[in-house]
């Protein structure tokens, strides 16, 4: 997601999953998406089972602010993990 830009009110997709060292996804539990706004305010986000892909969670936001987003992705299960990346919302044109 890091690089990815969207318009001021789009839906956004969060996306993860999670690597074990070997670089096979894991099946991990308690995902959660903590998402912070450029006016640095925080958002927690639900994050589902993706029943189309094994291990990955998604879950969704709407970019209601202009700015640079943060998303930290976090597991609990089978050992506590943290990804993070980086979105840009762009205003929405006039009219």
């Amino acid at each position: 997601m890091t690089g990815m830009q969207y318009w001021q009110g789009q839906s956004v997709e969060l996306r993860v999953i999670f690597l074990g060292v070997d670089g096979a996804p894991l099946a991990a539990g308690g995902v959660a998406f903590r998402v912070q706004k450029p006016d640095k305010s925080l958002l927690s986000v639900t994050a589902q089972a993706d029943p189309a892909v094994a291990n990955q969670w998604v879950g969704y936001v709407v970019a209601d602010q202009a700015g640079v987003w943060t998303v930290k992705a976090s597991c609990a299960t089978p050992r506590a993990a943290v990804d993070q990346s980086t979105f840009t919302v762009m205003a929405s044109l006039p009219g």
